[in-house]
């Protein structure tokens, strides 16, 4: 009894794998069309995605229990960098793997309460984590679209069009925007596959918290149905944003004095005091004795 027992398990589990390894590239390809129709920020467009694996990790995180968080940090992920594949990993990685792993760990070796805090803990400093990956991102991004515009309007000048201009410096500013870069080369790899320019555009600036990018996207878009001049709106571009970064700088300036001003009253005031007034505080104890 106890052969066919395991002997059925086995075979069930055969059937299981030659039925998902077939199936796999059915799920893959749902999962690509689905997320074309409802145009989701982080694209599928690398070659690692076309393995039964890819297409399994498309498909898992699609599934009601994970898309909604997933939809929630997918800006953040793709802000910092990640494709579609490597987004849904590193998800699943952080975000539900380690709790699970320190979770474990916490219920074996500590107390109830103290296991509680560790979930809550493990469930939620990667999602924080994810996210200020994200927003650090995205202010160095928009830091180097300024470079993408003067950089655009130096090689308009010249004479190139938009499509050379972006694929010119994708080989030749790759140290000046390292971060950016990767959306500058998807933007050409779109329009390599013969794809529409607007399309293309569409694609360069979907990240809405790039302002900087997505005027430069608009003022792309505009050049090229109304086949207006772009220097003048590229200098404008670069001014506001310069003049919206010194308005950041100001204000983390004066964060910075609040902060040191707390700093001092916790560590500086308390050790003045101690200077001023210990010695009155002895002489008043020495006369108390006497």
């Amino acid at each position: 009894m106890p052969e066919l027992i395991f002997l059925a398990a086995a075979v069930l589990g055969a059937v299981a794998i030659v039925f998902a390894v077939n199936t796999a590239p059915v799920w893959h390809l749902k999962a690509r069309i689905h997320a074309r129709l409802r145009n989701q920020k982080v694209s599928l467009e690398n070659e690692g995605e076309e393995s039964a694996v890819g297409g399994f990790l498309v498909w898992f995180v699609d599934r009601k229990l994970f898309v909604s968080d997933f939809r929630e940090l997918e800006p953040s992920l793709d802000a910092a960098g990640k494709d579609a594949l490597t987004a849904r990993r590193d998800y699943l990685l952080w975000c539900w793997l380690f709790p699970l792993v320190i979770t474990i760990i916490a219920f074996l070796r500590f107390d109830f309460i103290s296991a509680a805090l560790c979930l809550l803990a493990s469930f939620y400093v990667p999602r924080r984590l994810i996210r200020a990956s994200g927003v650090t991102a995205e202010k160095l991004q928009n830091r180097e679209a300024i470079e993408l515009c003067q950089l655009t309007r130096m090689l308009m000048e010249a004479g190139l069009s938009p499509e050379r201009s972006l694929r010119l410096i994708s080989h030749q500013a790759r140290d000046i925007m390292p971060r950016l870069i990767g959306r500058i080369d998807r933007f050409n790899r779109v329009m390599e596959s013969g794809a529409d320019r607007t399309a293309a555009l569409d694609e360069l600036g979907r990240n809405r918290n790039l302002t900087v990018l997505r005027s430069y996207v608009a003022l792309m878009k505009q050049s090229g149905t109304l086949g207006s001049k772009v220097s003048s709106g590229l200098d404008q571009i670069v001014q506001e944003a310069q003049h919206e970064e010194r308005s950041k700088l100001k204000e983390e300036t004066n964060k910075i004095g609040a902060r040191m001003t707390i700093i001092m009253m916790i560590f500086m005031l308390p050790s003045l005091f101690m200077l001023i007034g210990g010695p009155a505080v002895l002489s008043v104890l020495d006369a108390f004795q006497r």
